[in-house]
């Protein structure tokens, strides 16, 4: 299963509301790719926090929803349309919920104004396809207002607006896994059964009846065609005053011809000496919806004994700096499966309309691991207890445990002098069980990790600053400084895994806690200027 996918069903997946066997995929991948544990592990943290929450809203107050508070790490586009998803989830399965929401409506709106400008400046000079293709059922009015489609992407912009009210509608996957929009048309179909894949999500309109949907999907097979597409179910939003759970079934079916864009490609195969580790620029490709760097890197620092975890980019054209895209809906992918090397690629907003003849690559963020496990005996009856890990006092704060669940906390090093932002640690739990194939009975050993979710932090840019994030959309360099994490077991996850039933009063009362690496972040500003010739 690739990144991609599984992005798209991790909200399904901490529900706990896939296939066994989805479930089983989806956890195997995330074991072997760090880029989507990180993506799990903010979505799951940001899920904990509003439902912990949610028993304690006052709602006679206003509510502070800012996404921003949750977050870690730079922002990737399906981070943002995953948390507004998390979000509106929640909202939809409280029934006495706050009566004003303005940050997070704030957020949304600043958020959505820069996806929407970067939409119009190229609808404005030509790129893509202006329409007006509106299917109007149950009193909902669906209109597609626009395409631009290159060797990269496809993405639609459509408009839903309730006629008949002021409710604010999108669609979304039911209960029993049916998909409330669907695509079809010249849009290949990568997996036998089931159709194109198409990530989507909600933007900000000023009408309290209207909701504006952007959907990515892949390049079409061929430069001119239909693409269709299929919707049959809308749920409420965001709504003052009513409660959130209105849903409506009908037809929003319909046909939008296409032309295909086509992309410029650059060879480059510019070396980087990233601190000891070979950092190379292979290709850039500009496309109407986004410029892409691909490249590939080491992944391993002999010297350091470090990892190499990602790297980001800016590119620099004349007096202007471009930074990650607003078109797309994943801003990278890496796989480090390949003879030591990781191949990534990274998505800039697009320079198709200034056609550079040279642009300024500047290498802005790289994160890298420390390796090393240690494990360490919790002293139960001993609390607080310190241990120590790569020369970092970490202390085992306190343990709460229920004949349900156990919480264990976590301090990070406080001291004056720390370099790393944050450590891995996690508990693990190993079972064995039973399994029979042919005939033939053998044992088969799984191991289950439990990771620590940050709890207390501070968000800091790339001098060390703490920074007020009230107002501002996230940036590469911005971190979280851990200070605090929490470990969660529970009945509920071991019956999620499946785990044996029998031991569960033994797995709520671990033995181990295990430290396997801290994460640091480096700012090289490391900048060079290539020739784009094809």
């Amino acid at each position: 299963m690739n990144c991609n996918i599984v992005e798209d069903k991790l909200l399904d997946y901490i529900d706990g509301s896939l296939k066994e066997e989805e479930m089983n995929t989806i956890k195997d991948h995330l074991k072997s790719c760090d880029e989507c544990k990180k993506e799990y592990v903010e979505m799951k943290s940001t899920i904990d926090y509003i439902k912990d929450s949610s028993s304690k809203i006052d709602t006679s107050k206003e509510l502070n929803l800012n996404p921003n508070r949750y977050r870690k790490k730079s922002v990737r586009k399906f981070t943002r349309t995953g948390l507004i998803a998390v979000v509106l989830s929640l909202i939809l399965v409280v029934t006495a919920f706050a009566t004003d929401i303005f940050d997070f409506i704030k957020w949304w709106q600043k958020s959505s104004e820069r996806e929407i400008s970067a939409w119009e400046e190229l609808i404005e000079n030509g790129v893509g396809e202006k329409l007006e293709i509106s299917v109007t059922d149950k009193d909902i009015r669906v209109t597609a207002e626009g395409i631009i489609a290159d060797d990269i992407s496809t993405i639609i912009l459509l408009k839903i607006e309730d006629l008949n009210g002021n409710t604010r509608f999108t669609p979304r996957r039911d209960a029993d896994y049916h998909e409330a929009l669907t695509l079809g048309g010249d849009i290949p179909n990568l997996h036998e059964d089931i159709p194109p894949i198409a990530s989507y999500h909600s933007l900000y309109a000023e009408e309290d009846n209207t909701t504006k949907l952007i959907i990515y999907t892949d390049p079409m097979e061929k430069d001119e065609g239909n693409i269709e597409i299929y919707i049959d179910r809308f749920v409420s939003m965001i709504n003052k005053g009513k409660r959130y759970d209105v849903e409506v079934s009908g037809n929003w079916s319909m046909t939008i011809p296409v032309k295909k864009i086509k992309s410029k490609v650059y060879n480059v195969d510019e070396v980087i000496d990233l601190d000891g580790n070979e950092l190379v620029i292979e290709k850039i490709i500009i496309a109407p919806t986004v410029t892409k760097i691909q490249y590939r890197y080491e992944s391993y620092n002999k010297e350091n004994r470090y990892f190499i975890d990602d790297v980001t980019f800016l590119i620099k054209d004349g007096m202007k700096t471009y930074t990650k895209s607003e078109l797309r809906g994943i801003t990278r992918y890496e796989d480090s499966s390949r003879f030591g090397f990781t191949y990534g690629e990274y998505d800039i907003q697009s320079l198709y309309l200034e056609d550079p003849k040279d642009i300024d690559i500047i290498v802005n963020t790289y994160r890298y691991t420390t390796r090393g496990l240690k494990k360490y005996t919790i002293d139960w009856h001993n609390l607080p207890q310190v241990i120590e890990y790569d020369n970092n006092k970490i202390t085992i704060e306190d343990i709460k445990y229920t004949e349900d669940s156990t919480e264990i906390i976590v301090k990070e090093d406080s001291s004056w002098n720390r370099k790393y932002i944050q450590s891995n640690i996690y508990l693990k739990i190993d079972e064995v069980i039973e399994r029979e194939h042919d005939g033939v009975e053998y044992s088969l050993r799984r191991d289950y990790t439990f990771n620590g979710v940050p709890m207390e932090y501070e968000t800091r840019d790339s001098k060390g600053k703490v920074k007020d994030k009230e107002d501002k959309l996230w940036s590469d360099e911005f971190h979280n400084f851990v200070y605090k994490q929490k470990i969660t077991l529970s009945k509920e996850e071991f019956e999620r895994y499946e785990m044996k039933e029998e031991n569960f009063e033994e797995y709520l009362i671990p033995g181990e806690i295990y430290i396997e690496g801290q994460e640091y972040i480096e700012y090289p500003n490391i900048k060079v200027n290539i020739k784009l010739q094809k």
